[in-house]
């Protein structure tokens, strides 16, 4: 290994001040603005250089993580990062924390005591609450952790409700999830047309273009059924005449294009009309 235990228990000290220190601004900021208007709050954050939502979930960590818990932590000798407190500060959709009290982490630190653990990990913590992790931790690429290994992780029946939930209730997430199937599907078929390693030619970056313009078509179309046309302003109407014109005349050259070969030389043999 390329560190030592004197460096883990470095680091480890590191982190537990880094923990104090959130707390402690946490309390500050329970001080500072315990009942005002958000207003007030956003302000004082901004003069202190700090994001109103990180400050909220400073707050409240700290207002759930009360001076004796903190000094239960302390005494026991094991580790427990600011992540976990937040995890057991978390309130669940009926208002309460998912471990209210810190009864499930108290536990959790008699047991690694007694078994000589050295520390209570996040994952860990989530686990024996039974929660999974938020959202900001999915997001954080230091979580270790993306939403896809989140989901990949769930037994099938878990995932499958959590998916449907999203898809049904979330419109952004459908629309977002929409988004990520069709490029899929667009880059698989750009695979077929291009391998990816060579530098395509005319004809398959042609066949790109289209593909992609077919996508982008039928996107259009998805977001502006034909029922919405009769709610169009002039301003859009415009716009489509303008697309219609454009579109007619795309469609005469792609057609011109996939006619048969025969078709094509009775055009070509066909004499050109000349204006008089």
């Amino acid at each position: 290994m390329s560190y030592t235990d004197q460096d883990v228990h470095e680091g480890r000290r590191l982190m537990n001040e880094g923990c104090e220190n959130r707390l402690v601004i946490g309390d500050k900021l329970l001080a500072v603005t315990p009942s005002g208007p958000d207003g007030d709050f956003d302000q004082y954050c901004d003069e202190i250089s700090l994001s109103p939502r990180t400050a909220r979930d400073y707050r409240h960590t700290a207002r759930m993580c009360t001076p004796p818990v903190r000094q239960l932590v302390a005494d026991s000798g094991v580790h427990v990062s600011y992540s976990a407190l937040r995890e057991g500060a978390r309130l669940t959709p009926s208002g309460k924390p998912y471990d209210e009290g810190y009864r499930t982490l108290r536990s959790m630190l008699a047991e690694a005591s007694e078994a000589g653990t050295g520390r209570i990990s996040a994952p860990q913590y989530r686990r024996a609450l039974g929660v999974g992790p938020t959202l900001q931790d999915l997001s954080d690429p230091a979580s270790g952790m993306n939403v896809a290994q989140y989901l990949g992780s769930l037994p099938p029946v878990e995932r499958d409700k959590v998916l449907r939930e999203l898809v049904e209730e979330d419109d952004a997430f459908r629309d977002a999830a929409k988004r990520a199937i069709d490029d899929k599907r667009r880059r698989d078929r750009e695979g077929r047309i291009n391998n990816g390693w060579e530098r395509p030619s005319k004809a398959q970056a042609l066949a790109r273009d289209l593909v992609r313009l077919n996508d982008q078509v039928t996107a259009l179309m998805s977001r502006y059924p034909a029922s919405t046309v009769l709610d169009f302003t002039p301003e859009e109407k415009a716009a489509c005449v303008e697309a219609h014109g454009t579109v007619e005349v795309l469609a005469m050259w792609i057609g011109s294009r996939v006619k048969d070969d025969t078709a094509a030389g009775v055009r070509a043999a066909a004499p050109d009309l000349v204006g008089v």
